[in-house]
């Protein structure tokens, strides 16, 4: 550890050097513009002394993240999301503000405060050519996707705190189908896929549930009832105004974000000058399966009323995709000879529909200047509708030289199953809120409820048995796509595949499942920011106050038919279609009809159809968690320097009932058990701008993860009592909550006309990390019983840097001038100490290696981007009995490219490429040669037109 930090200290006093040497020829963000106006600016009286006002670009957007600084003081504001400013209570007297925005030249405004009153601004950025002046001096002009660039730069410069911020506008520069795949494009951000597609977010190498995620600062709820962590790829990329990634959370935020937090950003009508429509329709083909997809979105808003201070916006989308995956898996066991063999291996030939639909809607109402209220609703939903042909080869009898290259098994089973599977995620969140400006005060509260339901309407299975029990041999020296081939009873190869005869199926079993699960939270906040002043800071002290009030359920049903009376012959359910994954490398034989429930429902749901009641009850339970939070901060201002100190507590009162079973009575007992805790979450915050322009930035800030539901509640499975010898799986109601101390460390620099070098080191201590644990009971009534129960490590750690640079590199000679380019670096490392002293692991989703590198190109009617993501291998999932079975990820990169034209001031043509290097997505179980899954899915293309009015 003493020589990682040695060396992350290094890497960052030596950039904080490089950037400092090189502010000599470079002109800086912080620097006084040049002696002309890029700006326009008119001011109305108003009856308070004050100064206030408004900014907006060309486009008639209003700007967030401007610097406005009242010159001849400490006091400096930035922009909100309706690009306004303010600075109240000042003495009669004239005053000049200066107006600092990446992408343009700074500039001094006039402005007058007298015993009547004072001024309201309305400043519109001016677009300027990119020529050379009567003067000498070069404008700039901000072009293509570079707009919404600026846009996410100037508010990541403007924040007190470490965050990493990007545009919609930006982020349409890239193929990205959901928040997810979006989130990937940021220092820090990593991504894990499902069937391709990007789902859940690792926030710099920790566990999903390290990171909270928000809508315009309401956290969500999990529609999963197994995670806390939220299923990203159920939002919609396009519902995104912004994305913001704090990674040094301040007291005003819920702790819950170890990690950090993810904020999405929508937009309300008065964030622009006047009428907001737009849309888009695209139509594109999965190259495996020759798939369909399509998608479109319209946007409009409007101000209502003489004085434009009513505004209603909605925005709705919609998309489809078909592909097809194609996938195989094999688990593995270790033998007593130290060898390691296969114990199953399954192919798996998907046939996939994804289908999200979003919609926004906010109203914002400002009746006068000081008051500002909002009602917002965001509605999300995710449906993956897929048809899965499944062989699933069970392997036995191995002869003794078997190892996991090559070997036979004497006797193997192989079924053939059909699984029809739909699921459907949703996420609602409603907030009502708004903001109250006093003479020395200003008031904001809030009250949201948000819903996050899972439903599986249809999880049918229906599976046929090849009734032979062939020898078989495996040859694993292409780990990925190992060969097999059957053997006769003198041990000669009889066929290298899996089309067996007809006639070799038996009816196995017909099953369906059905499950839901919801979250539902109520949160009410109120904060009231004081300002103030100390000697010579310009301070602003803030307190508040919060209460979550969360409920989750989990209910699951599972009925099977293993006789089987009447069954039709295999005979009658194929089709005539064969599984041929991997481009036909194997042949897995016929498939089955896609709608057995609707045509053979009737002969399966019998007597003989029982429910499963040990799966359909272990698996339900009620939980409550109830969090009472209150705060206060201090943000303190010098002329460069910005120190924010404060403290946040949290009490936080859990109550959940799961189900204790016993496998062998069969009998089931409904259980009940609480818990309560209360923790304190310093933090501090400084923001130093030296003179050459570098923003030093320097944070410890503290956050717990709780644990999930599914750990939490009471549940107890006891399985084969009568032994003596059995299993208890059973959840632990005294897990405590993972906290965590964090450190960080940042240097920026902001490159005008339009970039950013950065630099940052983080260090995370960890108490009490969770793991699925087995051991031994000792003693009592179940001593001897082999035990698997969450229970907490002691400690652990999570440490790296991260390298950010982007620049547009207007300064190159004509049409090279359009160039401009991204590259972000993260390096992370974990270790934690896994229960009962047992060793450390790392955690799971650490990568130490993830990076973006992506290629722009930009004029006034062209923008394009060719895009390279990477992550390294991470653990999956831990097996805390064998570590050498652990699952990984293996490291993966993904390319993409994507344009865009403007036809016309309104219309503009765009096109897609995804995974362009057709990237495949490996896991394995200890080493990369024990191969746990391989799972491809082609390239994706898609052409589309955009709109704007």
């Amino acid at each position: 550890m003493l020589l990682h930090t040695k060396t992350n200290k290094t890497i960052l006093a030596l950039t904080i050097a490089a950037i400092i040497s090189a502010s000599n020829g470079v002109a800086f963000a912080g620097q006084s513009a040049a002696n002309f106006s890029l700006i326009s600016a008119s001011a109305k009286d108003i009856s308070s002394q004050a100064i206030r006002g408004e900014i907006s670009n060309p486009g008639g957007q209003f700007v967030a993240g401007a610097i406005v600084r009242l010159e001849g003081t400490n006091r400096e504001v930035t922009t909100d999301r309706q690009g306004r400013f303010r600075f109240d209570g000042l003495a009669v007297g004239n005053y000049q503000l200066v107006v600092d925005y990446l992408g343009y030249e700074n500039q001094l405004i006039d402005a007058q405060v007298s015993a009547q009153g004072g001024q309201f601004l309305s400043v519109i950025l001016d677009q300027q050519e990119q020529a050379q002046q009567e003067d000498g001096i070069e404008r700039i002009q901000v072009i293509g996707g570079r707009g919404g660039q600026a846009r996410a730069l100037n508010a990541q410069r403007s924040a007190d705190n470490i965050k990493s911020v990007v545009s919609s506008d930006y982020l349409g520069r890239f193929p990205d189908n959901n928040v997810a795949e979006s989130m990937q494009r940021l220092p820090g951000a990593s991504i894990q896929r499902d069937q391709g597609e990007g789902r859940y977010v690792n926030v710099r190498g920790a566990p999903l549930e390290f990171a909270n995620v928000s809508v315009n600062g309401v956290v969500l709820p999990s529609p999963d009832g197994g995670t806390r962590a939220i299923d990203l790829d159920t939002i919609p990329a396009d519902v995104i105004s912004a994305l913001e990634l704090t990674k040094a959370i301040t007291p005003d935020m819920d702790a819950d974000a170890i990690a950090g937090n993810i904020n999405i950003v929508t937009q309300g009508a008065l964030d622009s000058r006047g009428r907001v429509l737009r849309g888009h329709l695209g139509l594109g083909q999965n190259e495996k399966g020759s798939g369909d997809a399509y998608r479109g979105g319209i946007t409009f808003g409007d101000r209502i009323g003489d004085q434009d201070n009513l505004g209603v916006l909605f925005s709705l989308n919609h998309s489809e995709t078909n592909r097809v995956t194609d996938n195989i898996e094999h688990s593995w066991v270790l033998q007593d000879n130290g060898a390691y063999i296969p114990e199953t291996t399954e192919f798996k030939d998907y046939e996939v529909q994804r289908i999200r639909s979003g919609a926004t809607g906010r109203v914002d109402f400002r009746p006068t200047d000081n008051t500002h209220l909002y009602v917002s609703h965001t509605y999300s939903r995710f449906e993956d509708s897929e048809y899965r042909d499944t062989i699933e080869i069970s392997w036995d009898e191995f002869t003794p030289d078997s190892d996991s290259l090559s070997g036979v098994s004497g006797r193997t089973t192989f079924d053939n199953e059909l699984r029809n599977r739909t699921v459907v995620n949703t996420i609602n969140s409603t907030v009502l809120g708004g903001r109250h400006h006093f003479d020395r005060a200003t008031l904001e509260f809030s009250a949201a409820y948000s819903t996050g339901e899972q439903r599986y309407p249809d999880r049918d299975y229906l599976v046929y048995r090849e009734t032979s029990r062939p020898a078989m041999a495996y040859d694993f020296s292409n780990p990925d796509l190992p060969t097999f081939e059957i053997l006769d009873g003198e041990n000669n190869v009889v066929q290298d595949n899996f089309d067996f005869p007809l006639e070799d199926y038996e009816f196995r079993r017909y099953e369906r499942r059905f499950g839901d699960s919801e979250e539902t939270e109520q949160a009410y906040n109120i904060d009231l920011s004081l300002p103030t002043t100390w000697g010579n800071a310009y301070v602003v002290n803030k307190v508040g106050a919060k209460i979550r009030l969360k409920d989750k359920m989990n209910d699951e049903s599972r009925r099977r038919n293993g006789e089987g009376a009447g069954a039709p012959d295999y005979s009658e359910l194929v089709i005539d279609s064969r599984s041929r994954p991997f481009g036909g490398y194997y042949n897995n034989g016929f498939k089955m009809v896609r709608d057995f429930v609707g045509e053979y429902g009737s002969l399966f749901e019998t007597d003989d159809y029982q429910l499963r009641t040990a799966a359909s009850v272990t698996a339900n339970y009620d939980a409550e968690e109830d969090t009472y939070a209150a705060y206060a901060m201090s943000t303190m201002e010098w002329e460069q320097t910005t120190l924010l100190l404060g403290m946040r507590a949290e009490r936080t009162e859990t109550s959940g009932q799961a189900n204790e079973f016993d496998e062998d009575t069969e009998q089931a007992e409904a259980v009940f058990a609480s818990n309560s805790y209360t923790k304190l979450f310093p933090s501090a915050h400084l923001r130093h701008e030296l003179d050459s322009g570098v923003i030093l930035r320097a944070a410890y800030s503290t956050g717990l993860s709780r644990p999930n539901f599914a750990d939490l509640v009471p549940y107890f499975i006891v399985e084969d009592r009568a032994s003596g010898q059995g299993t208890l799986d059973i959840g632990n109601t005294d897990l405590d909550p993972t906290y965590s101390h964090n450190f960080d460390l940042m240097a920026e620099y902001y490159i005008e006309p339009l970039g950013l070098i950065s630099t940052g080191v983080f260090y995370k201590d960890l108490t009490d990390p969770i793991f699925k644990a087995r051991s031994t009971v000792a003693d009592g009534e179940f001593a001897g019983f082999d035990l698997v129960r969450p229970e907490n490590g002691e400690s652990g750690k999570l440490y790296g840097f991260e390298v950010n640079w982007q620049q547009s590199l207007n300064f190159l000679p004509g049409a090279w001038s359009g160039l401009g380019f991204i590259a972000n670096y993260t390096y992370t490392d974990s270790e934690a100490d896994l229960p009962f002293g047992i060793g450390t692991t790392q955690l799971a989703g650490t990568s130490k290696h993830s990076y973006n590198v992506g290629l722009q190109y930009d004029t006034q009617r062209f923008s394009s981007q060719l895009a390279y993501n990477y992550r390294s291998e991470y653990v999956d999932s831990f097996d805390t009995a064998d570590p050498s079975l652990n699952i990984f990820w293996d490291g993966r990169g993904t390319l993409d490219f994507s344009a865009n034209f403007v036809v016309t001031d309104n219309f503009s043509v765009f096109a897609e490429a995804t995974n362009l290097t057709d990237s495949k997505a490996i896991r394995f179980q200890g080493e990369r040669s024990r191969v746990y899954e391989h799972e491809q899915f082609g390239r994706a293309y898609m052409v589309g037109l955009r709109a704007n009015f």
